[in-house]
């Protein structure tokens, strides 16, 4: 290359995209400085860790058919959850409103966590608090499932304080936490080999044990509320107004007594 070349060249990186350029046919010739704009943007597009476990844990909920989460409190708390949505206890400490609290602490102490429930609810726990309540009143609200991959969740296929879940390994968050909630297991003593979700008539939607849980280390926004079930009419129409008066009269009101909905002794899920 004589000089007079040399000066037409304004810099190495461009001599160099001429010469690799040369060496290809001319359908194929691109610069470096293209090709490194498209990787750029390749790499843009890929998605983050965060948003691949989003994605699994929105499969499962599509393939389990899972239309809401459950949540149960007092009927005083519903005005501050319309305005505030869910918060936990940690944060309630501060809040500037009347709060009603079912315990006065939670069994595993996770005061960061609300707990919430899919598609059924652990009517062994429900019924003691109520009953630790005397005669209050008190309202199961329904939640979009989508607040299980749009917010930090933790999943148990056992209740959080218990001790199946003090022994039990592996990750409690992602899609395969999720999906070990409707894990299948076998029924013993049984010659036919009917598997416990079989045994017991559950829906592909319900976990496998009533007691599983969910922990949501966010807060809820009120936006995700779906609806309520409430056990007599005159709570019914009381929750309408609410409901009405907050803006969410799409919001449904479901009047039925708050029994197990699937009986099937031990077990039972509400």
């Amino acid at each position: 290359m004589n000089r007079d070349e040399v000066a037409a060249v304004a810099s190495t990186s461009e001599y160099m995209n001429r010469q690799k350029a040369k060496r290809l046919p001319a359908r194929h010739r691109i610069s470096y400085a293209t090709t490194a704009g498209a990787v750029g943007r390749a790499m843009a597009r890929k998605k983050t860790y965060g948003e691949k476990i989003a994605d699994h844990i929105a499969a499962v909920v599509q393939a389990r058919n899972i239309e809401h989460v459950l949540h149960f409190t007092l009927l005083e708390n519903l005005p501050g959850i319309l305005r505030n949505g869910l918060l936990s206890r940690a944060i309630l400490q501060d809040a500037d409103y009347d709060v009603f609290a079912s315990d006065v602490d939670r069994l595993d102490g996770e005061d960061g966590a609300i707990s919430v429930s899919i598609s059924c609810f652990y009517p062994k726990m429900f019924d003691a608090k109520r009953y630790r309540s005397g005669n209050a009143p008190w309202v199961i609200l329904a939640f979009d499932p989508s607040l299980l991959w749009t917010h930090h969740c933790l999943f148990y296929r056992n209740g959080a304080s218990t001790n199946a879940t003090k022994y039990e390994h592996g990750k409690r968050y992602g899609g395969f936490a999720l999906e070990r909630l409707f894990d299948d297991c076998s029924m013993m003593m049984d010659p036919r080999g009917t598997g416990f979700r079989e045994a017991h008539g559950l829906p592909t939607g319900w976990p496998t044990f009533p007691d599983a849980e969910v922990q949501v280390m966010n807060p809820v926004h009120p936006d995700y509320l779906l609806g309520a079930w409430v056990e007599t009419p005159e709570i019914g129409d009381h929750v309408r107004k609410a409901f009405d008066a907050s803006g969410r009269d799409q919001c449904d009101v479901v009047v039925q007594p708050f029994v197990p909905r699937i009986c099937s002794k031990p077990y039972w899920w509400g």
